[in-house]
Formats: C-alpha cells, sequence, structure tokens
C-alpha cells in the first residue's frame, strides 16, 4: 500500500514537473514573438526613414527616440567628405547653426539661477553704446523682441575672440526700439558677450563648465581649424561632390548663434538634457520658456504639444523636432539640401512613419 502511495505521488510531481517544462517554454515562446513584432516593426520602419533620404536626395543624419524605444536610432546617408569617402553617421560633426541658441540661452538661465542677472536686467549695463539699450531687457534678446536687427554680413577676415564677434555685431546691427518679434542672431551674439563680461570667461569656457563637461560631450566644439578639417563639408544639391560655398569669415562672427559644431547624438544628449531637467530645474526651464508659451523663447519654438527649433547656415540644414504627447523626438542634420521647408517636410514624414 505505501508503495503504491509512493509511486502515485512520484507519478503526480512528474506530471506537474513536465506541466512546468511545457509551460515555461511557452511563455517565452510568447516574449520571444513580441520581440520579433517589433522588432520587424522598427526594421521596416528604417527601411522607410531610409526611403525619405532617398526621395529627396539629401545627405546627413537622423537620430531619433520613439516612445516604445528604450535608445536612439540614427539613419545616416551620403557623405561627410566625399573626396575622402567618408559616409555621414551618427557621430559626424555638423555646424549647428541657429540651433546653438538654445546652449546661450541654457547658459543665460544659470546664470539668472545664480543671481548675477535676471530677465529685466538692461542691456545698457554691458553695452550702453547701442542705442535703445536703456530699454532692452535680457528676457527681449531670449525672445527675439529687443528691436534690434542685422543681416548676415561676413567680416572679411576670421575673427579670432569673442570681443570681436561681439564687436562686428555692434557695428553692424540696427536698434529700432520697436520691441516686437524679429528675428536676429545679433541678439544671441550679445546675449554671449553678456555671459564672457558677467563670469570674466570666455563662451567656450563657460559652455564646457556647465554643459559639455557634465554631459560627457567630446565632440561638441567652437570653429576652429580641427573643425574644419574634420566636420562634414556641404555640397550642391543635385550633385554628387560639388562643395557647397562656405564663409568661414560669417561663422567667426556668429558668436552664440552659429559657430558651434556638434554631433546629431549630442546634440540629442543636451537637448534631452534640457527637456528632462538635468541642466536647468523645472522652474527655471519654465522660468526660460516663459511656461511654454506658444512662441519662441530661449532658443525654441513651442507648442502645446512640444518643442522644435531650426537652422540653415552655409549649406547645412538643422532640425529638432520633440511631440511630448506622442513621445517622439527626431534631430535632422544635412549637409546637402534644398531649402527649410524641404526639411520640414521632411520631419513630417518621419513624424508619420514613428507614429504609425
Amino acid at each position: 500500500m505505501k508503495k503504491n502511495k509512493f509511486f502515485l505521488i512520484t507519478f503526480v510531481a512528474f506530471i506537474i514537473g513536465m506541466g512546468f517544462l511545457f509551460l515555461k517554454p511557452s511563455k517565452i515562446s510568447e516574449k520571444n514573438i513580441i520581440r520579433n513584432i517589433i522588432e520587424k516593426k522598427e526594421i521596416g520602419k528604417q527601411e522607410q526613414l531610409s526611403d525619405i533620404f532617398k526621395k529627396d536626395k539629401v545627405w546627413g543624419t537622423l537620430v531619433y527616440q520613439s516612445g516604445h524605444l528604450k535608445g536612439p536610432k540614427s539613419i545616416s546617408a551620403g557623405y561627410a567628405n566625399y573626396t575622402k569617402r567618408e559616409k555621414n553617421s551618427a557621430t559626424t560633426d555638423y555646424m549647428l547653426a541657429s540651433l546653438q541658441k538654445g546652449y546661450t540661452a541654457t547658459l543665460i538661465q544659470m546664470l539668472i539661477d545664480e543671481k548675477k542677472i535676471s530677465m529685466t536686467t538692461k542691456l545698457s549695463q554691458f553695452y550702453p553704446e547701442i542705442k535703445y539699450s536703456t530699454k532692452i531687457t535680457i528676457r527681449e534678446l531670449l525672445d527675439h523682441t529687443s528691436g534690434i536687427q542685422m543681416g548676415e554680413t561676413a567680416p572679411k577676415v576670421m575673427l579670432t575672440s569673442d570681443a570681436s564677434a561681439v564687436e562686428w555685431t555692434i557695428h553692424h546691427l540696427k536698434s529700432t526700439g520697436k520691441m516686437y518679434w524679429n528675428y536676429s542672431n545679433a541678439n544671441y551674439t550679445l546675449l554671449a558677450g553678456i555671459i564672457t563680461k558677467v563670469t570674466g570667461k570666455s563662451y567656450a569656457e563657460i559652455l564646457n563648465e556647465n554643459i559639455i563637461a557634465p554631459l560627457k560631450l567630446k565632440k561638441t566644439s567652437e570653429l576652429d581649424n580641427s573643425i574644419i578639417n574634420n566636420a562634414a563639408k556641404t555640397y550642391n544639391y543635385g550633385s554628387n561632390g560639388v562643395l557647397h560655398a562656405m564663409s568661414y569669415e560669417l561663422v567667426s562672427s556668429e558668436l552664440g548663434c552659429g559657430n558651434l559644431y556638434t554631433t546629431p547624438i549630442e546634440y540629442f544628449k543636451f537637448v534631452s538634457a534640457l527637456q528632462n531637467n538635468r541642466l536647468l530645474s523645472s522652474a527655471a526651464l519654465n522660468q526660460l520658456t516663459r511656461n511654454r508659451l506658444e512662441a519662441y523663447s530661449g532658443g525654441y519654438y513651442y507648442s502645446p504639444t512640444g518643442q522644435r527649433a531650426d537652422g540653415v547656415d552655409n549649406g547645412y540644414f538643422d532640425f529638432y523636432y520633440a511631440d511630448n504627447v506622442k513621445h517622439n523626438s527626431m534631430i535632422l542634420m544635412l549637409n546637402k539640401g534644398i531649402s527649410d521647408a524641404q526639411g520640414r517636410s521632411m520631419i513630417q514624414q518621419i513624424e508619420n512613419i514613428l507614429t504609425a
């Protein structure tokens, strides 16, 4: 009787054990199926995104993150240097153009947090020689409502210091006294100059101390000989390898608003850190952006669903777009394109693919 009982218990245990063996692979198999579906869907999306580059016949790099992705993905097309056959990638250096304004605005907000200046500090405290400077505030410089206007006049030679870039700007700007919105690089060169005056250090030093070093950015720097030699060249649209006209003299004058180079992946790191309060507190970012008021503020255009920025300079076309509701963000940097409108159209196509 005992022997029968022992065999019965052993048999039941065996059946239960076999059940677990069959169930476990089933669960693992289910996870693998789901993972494979997601991977196939992602591969399909990447193919669609690559097709956008082919269709628009552009060269450059896209870095993007969508809600379900663990980290940023990238797609590149064309060449950073056609002569050397060096291909574009997420670690290729591109000129930031006006996307640099977000860095300058962040540094200004840091000085405000330290109570070294305020949003109501007058421009006359630093540059009294500028007409109407007693009326112009830091806030108005940040928002392009200072009444200052300026074209893109290039110096005859490259400017080699912060002071010379600011002096060039002061000499060529027009201060109208009409405080309505008017986009002008001069606002941000003056803000960069204010940073140097308040801190007693160069713009590059303050940028390194407060953004580059904390975020461990290895390939973000101002225009210099290394950048000239190694950054992506720009090429004429419709050609295979004809270089776009390049004015390093103009770039050298764009302190705080267009003389910074970085990679798409490092810009992604910067803007993610900014928007996720790793560089500025939530209160500080709200102050800088006027609580994300639907307008331009501190380097970005804000909307009810997210923020964007774009820059065009010397054949570079740069775009940042984030939808905080759909949890999509993307950085598109082109070194062969045709227009700002083309880039915005590509961004819309990319958004449609990511949300499909």
